[in-house]
Protein backbone atom coordinates (compact mmCIF):
# COMPACT_ATOMS: atom_id res chain seq x y z
CA UNK A 1 0.00 0.00 0.00
CA UNK A 2 1.28 3.46 -0.90
CA UNK A 3 2.10 5.76 2.01
CA UNK A 4 1.00 9.38 1.81
CA UNK A 5 3.97 11.59 2.70
CA UNK A 6 4.15 15.34 3.32
CA UNK A 7 7.42 17.27 3.23
CA UNK A 8 6.80 20.39 5.29
CA UNK A 9 9.45 23.08 5.09
CA UNK A 10 9.60 26.86 5.40
CA UNK A 11 13.39 27.21 5.30
CA UNK A 12 16.10 26.40 2.75
CA UNK A 13 14.58 24.41 -0.15
CA UNK A 14 15.38 20.75 -0.74
CA UNK A 15 15.49 19.00 -4.13
CA UNK A 16 12.11 17.48 -4.84
CA UNK A 17 13.62 14.40 -6.46
CA UNK A 18 15.49 13.22 -3.36
CA UNK A 19 12.89 10.55 -2.51
CA UNK A 20 12.42 9.26 -6.06
CA UNK A 21 14.33 6.04 -5.43
CA UNK A 22 12.06 5.03 -2.52
CA UNK A 23 9.17 2.80 -3.61
CA UNK A 24 5.74 2.80 -2.04
CA UNK A 25 5.37 6.49 -1.26
CA UNK A 26 3.42 9.40 -2.67
CA UNK A 27 5.26 12.59 -1.73
CA UNK A 28 3.61 16.01 -1.47
CA UNK A 29 5.90 19.01 -1.13
CA UNK A 30 4.84 21.99 0.97
CA UNK A 31 7.98 24.08 1.11
CA UNK A 32 7.96 27.84 0.91
CA UNK A 33 10.35 30.11 2.78
CA UNK A 34 8.31 33.27 2.20
CA UNK A 35 5.68 34.84 4.46
CA UNK A 36 3.00 33.07 2.41
CA UNK A 37 3.81 29.76 4.10
CA UNK A 38 1.10 28.61 6.49
CA UNK A 39 1.64 25.62 8.74
CA UNK A 40 -2.05 25.25 9.56
CA UNK A 41 -3.09 25.49 5.92
CA UNK A 42 -0.46 22.93 4.89
CA UNK A 43 -1.69 20.47 7.51
CA UNK A 44 -5.39 21.02 6.83
CA UNK A 45 -4.86 20.63 3.09
CA UNK A 46 -3.30 17.18 3.51
CA UNK A 47 -5.33 15.33 6.17
CA UNK A 48 -4.49 11.89 4.71
CA UNK A 49 -0.78 12.30 5.51
CA UNK A 50 0.71 9.17 7.07
CA UNK A 51 4.37 10.23 7.11
CA UNK A 52 5.38 13.79 7.92
CA UNK A 53 8.90 14.98 7.11
CA UNK A 54 9.56 18.34 8.65
CA UNK A 55 11.95 20.93 9.97
CA UNK A 56 11.35 23.22 12.96
CA UNK A 57 7.57 23.60 13.23
CA UNK A 58 5.06 24.13 16.03
CA UNK A 59 3.81 20.55 16.16
CA UNK A 60 1.68 20.77 19.27
CA UNK A 61 -1.32 18.51 19.82
CA UNK A 62 -3.84 20.73 18.03
CA UNK A 63 -1.73 20.83 14.88
CA UNK A 64 -0.89 17.14 14.96
CA UNK A 65 -4.61 16.35 15.33
CA UNK A 66 -5.11 17.77 11.83
CA UNK A 67 -3.34 14.63 10.53
CA UNK A 68 -5.51 11.80 11.96
CA UNK A 69 -3.74 9.10 9.90
CA UNK A 70 -0.24 10.14 10.92
CA UNK A 71 2.03 7.23 11.88
CA UNK A 72 5.58 8.63 11.53
CA UNK A 73 7.32 11.99 11.89
CA UNK A 74 10.82 12.33 10.46
CA UNK A 75 12.53 15.53 11.54
CA UNK A 76 15.32 16.75 9.29
CA UNK A 77 16.75 18.32 12.46
CA UNK A 78 18.64 16.68 15.29
CA UNK A 79 16.32 18.12 17.92
CA UNK A 80 12.69 17.07 18.34
CA UNK A 81 11.68 19.41 21.16
CA UNK A 82 9.07 21.17 18.97
CA UNK A 83 6.95 18.00 18.75
CA UNK A 84 4.28 17.11 21.31
CA UNK A 85 5.71 13.73 22.32
CA UNK A 86 2.89 12.93 24.72
CA UNK A 87 0.39 13.25 21.86
CA UNK A 88 2.55 11.07 19.63
CA UNK A 89 2.87 8.37 22.27
CA UNK A 90 -0.86 8.42 22.92
CA UNK A 91 -1.61 8.02 19.20
CA UNK A 92 1.14 5.56 18.32
CA UNK A 93 3.09 8.04 16.18
CA UNK A 94 6.78 7.21 15.81
CA UNK A 95 9.42 9.97 15.77
CA UNK A 96 12.75 9.74 13.97
CA UNK A 97 15.33 12.54 13.85
CA UNK A 98 18.36 13.25 11.64
CA UNK A 99 21.46 12.91 13.82
CA UNK A 100 25.05 13.64 12.95
CA UNK A 101 24.50 15.51 9.69
CA UNK A 102 26.37 18.65 10.72
CA UNK A 103 29.83 17.10 10.68
CA UNK A 104 32.35 19.80 11.63
CA UNK A 105 30.22 22.67 10.32
CA UNK A 106 28.56 23.72 13.59
CA UNK A 107 31.78 23.51 15.60
CA UNK A 108 33.53 25.61 12.95
CA UNK A 109 30.75 28.18 13.17
CA UNK A 110 31.17 28.28 16.94
CA UNK A 111 34.83 29.14 16.34
CA UNK A 112 33.78 31.89 13.93
CA UNK A 113 31.40 33.37 16.52
CA UNK A 114 34.13 33.20 19.14
CA UNK A 115 36.62 34.99 16.93
CA UNK A 116 34.09 37.59 15.79
CA UNK A 117 33.18 38.27 19.42
CA UNK A 118 36.69 38.27 20.86
CA UNK A 119 38.10 40.42 18.06
CA UNK A 120 35.02 42.70 17.76
CA UNK A 121 34.78 42.03 14.02
CA UNK A 122 31.14 43.13 13.66
CA UNK A 123 31.84 46.43 15.42
CA UNK A 124 34.89 47.15 13.28
CA UNK A 125 33.04 46.24 10.11
CA UNK A 126 30.14 48.56 10.99
CA UNK A 127 32.29 51.53 12.00
CA UNK A 128 34.78 51.34 9.15
CA UNK A 129 31.94 51.53 6.63
CA UNK A 130 31.02 54.91 8.09
CA UNK A 131 34.55 56.14 7.40
CA UNK A 132 35.74 55.78 10.99
CA UNK A 133 39.22 54.22 11.12
CA UNK A 134 39.93 55.56 14.63
CA UNK A 135 37.98 52.87 16.45
CA UNK A 136 39.41 52.86 19.96
CA UNK A 137 36.25 52.02 21.91
CA UNK A 138 36.16 48.40 20.69
CA UNK A 139 39.09 46.50 22.15
CA UNK A 140 39.37 42.77 21.58
CA UNK A 141 41.00 40.09 23.72
CA UNK A 142 43.90 37.74 23.07
CA UNK A 143 42.69 34.14 23.14
CA UNK A 144 45.93 32.23 23.62
CA UNK A 145 46.28 31.17 27.26
CA UNK A 146 42.63 31.86 28.09
CA UNK A 147 40.14 29.29 29.41
CA UNK A 148 37.08 28.10 27.56
CA UNK A 149 34.22 26.23 29.21
CA UNK A 150 31.99 23.93 27.21
CA UNK A 151 28.54 23.15 28.60
CA UNK A 152 27.48 19.88 26.99
CA UNK A 153 30.32 17.59 25.86
CA UNK A 154 28.54 15.67 23.12
CA UNK A 155 29.70 15.30 19.54
CA UNK A 156 29.69 19.03 18.79
CA UNK A 157 31.14 19.98 22.17
CA UNK A 158 33.99 17.54 21.60
CA UNK A 159 34.66 19.02 18.17
CA UNK A 160 34.74 22.50 19.70
CA UNK A 161 37.25 21.29 22.31
CA UNK A 162 39.48 19.82 19.61
CA UNK A 163 39.46 23.05 17.61
CA UNK A 164 40.21 25.15 20.68
CA UNK A 165 43.51 23.34 21.12
CA UNK A 166 44.79 25.08 18.02
CA UNK A 167 44.31 28.46 19.70
CA UNK A 168 46.29 27.50 22.80
CA UNK A 169 43.14 27.75 24.92
CA UNK A 170 42.81 25.69 28.09
CA UNK A 171 39.47 23.89 27.94
CA UNK A 172 37.15 22.56 30.62
CA UNK A 173 33.64 21.17 30.35
CA UNK A 174 30.63 20.16 32.34
CA UNK A 175 28.28 17.42 31.31
CA UNK A 176 25.12 15.82 32.66
CA UNK A 177 27.06 12.58 33.25
CA UNK A 178 30.77 11.87 33.88
CA UNK A 179 32.81 11.65 30.71
CA UNK A 180 36.45 10.96 29.96
CA UNK A 181 38.08 13.29 27.46
CA UNK A 182 41.65 13.81 26.27
CA UNK A 183 40.61 17.25 25.02
CA UNK A 184 39.30 18.92 28.17
CA UNK A 185 38.90 18.54 31.92
CA UNK A 186 35.50 17.92 33.47
CA UNK A 187 34.53 20.38 36.21
CA UNK A 188 31.33 21.38 37.94
CA UNK A 189 29.10 24.10 36.52
CA UNK A 190 29.97 26.73 39.11
CA UNK A 191 33.71 26.30 38.52
CA UNK A 192 33.25 26.50 34.76
CA UNK A 193 31.24 29.71 35.00
CA UNK A 194 33.58 31.39 37.48
CA UNK A 195 36.82 30.70 35.61
CA UNK A 196 36.03 30.60 31.90
CA UNK A 197 36.75 33.52 29.58
CA UNK A 198 34.62 31.97 26.82
CA UNK A 199 31.54 29.86 27.53
CA UNK A 200 30.12 27.59 24.84
CA UNK A 201 26.57 26.21 24.94
CA UNK A 202 26.57 22.96 22.96
CA UNK A 203 23.69 21.00 24.42
CA UNK A 204 20.14 20.10 23.52
CA UNK A 205 16.98 21.63 24.92
CA UNK A 206 15.03 19.74 27.57
CA UNK A 207 13.23 20.51 30.82
CA UNK A 208 16.52 20.71 32.72
CA UNK A 209 18.37 22.93 30.24
CA UNK A 210 15.59 25.45 29.49
CA UNK A 211 16.79 28.88 30.68
CA UNK A 212 20.00 27.33 31.94
CA UNK A 213 21.59 30.73 31.42
CA UNK A 214 19.65 33.03 33.73
CA UNK A 215 20.24 35.69 36.35
CA UNK A 216 21.47 33.13 38.87
CA UNK A 217 24.00 31.46 36.59
CA UNK A 218 25.09 34.74 35.01
CA UNK A 219 25.87 36.10 38.48
CA UNK A 220 28.51 33.37 38.76
CA UNK A 221 30.18 34.17 35.43
CA UNK A 222 33.69 35.58 35.29
CA UNK A 223 33.34 39.33 34.64
CA UNK A 224 33.86 40.16 30.97
CA UNK A 225 33.34 36.62 29.70
CA UNK A 226 32.08 35.86 26.20
CA UNK A 227 29.04 33.62 25.66
CA UNK A 228 28.75 31.53 22.48
CA UNK A 229 25.50 29.68 21.74
CA UNK A 230 24.94 27.36 18.79
CA UNK A 231 22.14 25.51 20.62
CA UNK A 232 18.42 26.36 20.99
CA UNK A 233 17.58 29.93 22.00
CA UNK A 234 15.49 28.67 24.90
CA UNK A 235 18.63 27.72 26.82
CA UNK A 236 18.94 31.43 27.61
CA UNK A 237 16.65 33.78 29.51
CA UNK A 238 16.72 36.73 27.14
CA UNK A 239 15.95 39.44 29.69
CA UNK A 240 18.74 38.22 31.96
CA UNK A 241 21.18 38.03 29.06
CA UNK A 242 20.37 41.59 28.05
CA UNK A 243 21.05 42.80 31.57
CA UNK A 244 24.35 40.92 31.75
CA UNK A 245 25.51 42.44 28.45
CA UNK A 246 24.44 45.95 29.42
CA UNK A 247 26.15 45.75 32.81
CA UNK A 248 29.37 44.35 31.37
CA UNK A 249 29.08 41.08 33.26
CA UNK A 250 29.35 39.56 29.81
CA UNK A 251 31.50 41.49 27.40
CA UNK A 252 30.04 39.90 24.28
CA UNK A 253 27.78 37.16 22.97
CA UNK A 254 27.89 35.28 19.69
CA UNK A 255 24.68 33.41 18.88
CA UNK A 256 23.22 31.37 16.06
CA UNK A 257 19.60 32.21 16.73
CA UNK A 258 16.51 30.18 15.85
CA UNK A 259 13.68 32.66 16.04
CA UNK A 260 12.77 35.94 14.39
CA UNK A 261 12.58 37.78 17.69
CA UNK A 262 13.11 41.53 17.83
CA UNK A 263 14.61 41.16 21.31
CA UNK A 264 17.77 39.71 19.80
CA UNK A 265 18.28 42.84 17.72
CA UNK A 266 18.08 44.97 20.86
CA UNK A 267 20.93 43.17 22.58
CA UNK A 268 24.18 45.14 22.82
CA UNK A 269 27.61 43.62 22.13
CA UNK A 270 26.41 40.72 20.02
CA UNK A 271 27.18 39.04 16.73
CA UNK A 272 24.24 37.06 15.35
CA UNK A 273 23.62 34.53 12.61
CA UNK A 274 20.19 33.21 11.52
CA UNK A 275 20.41 29.53 12.52
CA UNK A 276 22.96 28.82 9.82
CA UNK A 277 25.79 27.28 11.85
CA UNK A 278 25.26 23.99 10.02
CA UNK A 279 24.65 25.48 6.57
CA UNK A 280 27.45 24.21 4.34
CA UNK A 281 27.13 22.18 1.16
CA UNK A 282 28.74 19.22 2.91
CA UNK A 283 26.26 19.24 5.79
CA UNK A 284 23.36 19.87 3.42
CA UNK A 285 24.23 16.77 1.38
CA UNK A 286 24.73 14.66 4.51
CA UNK A 287 21.37 15.79 5.84
CA UNK A 288 19.54 14.72 2.70
CA UNK A 289 21.32 11.36 2.67
CA UNK A 290 20.39 10.64 6.29
CA UNK A 291 16.71 11.59 6.24
CA UNK A 292 16.05 9.88 2.91
CA UNK A 293 17.67 6.71 4.25
CA UNK A 294 15.51 6.95 7.37
CA UNK A 295 12.41 6.97 5.20
CA UNK A 296 13.75 4.16 3.01
CA UNK A 297 14.46 2.01 6.08
CA UNK A 298 10.98 2.62 7.46
CA UNK A 299 9.36 1.65 4.16
CA UNK A 300 11.54 -1.45 3.98
CA UNK A 301 10.38 -2.46 7.46
CA UNK A 302 6.75 -2.10 6.34
CA UNK A 303 7.24 -4.74 3.65
CA UNK A 304 8.82 -7.35 5.94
Amino acid sequence: MTKQCLFLNNREPYPEDCFDRIPGIEMVWAQNHTSRFSLVESLETHPDTQILITTLMDLHAANLAKLPKLELIITITTGTDYIDKAYCQQHGIKIRNTPGFTGASVAEHAMALMLASAKRIADFNREIRTGDFQIFEHQGIELCGRQAGIIGMGAIGSQVARMLQGFGINTVFCNRSPKNSDLATQVDMDSLLANSDIIFLTLSLNADSRHLINAETLAKVKPGAILINISPDELINMADLKEALESGKLSYAGMDIHHEDERFLQLPNTVLSPRRAWYTQDAFNRRIAIFTQTLADYMQDQTL
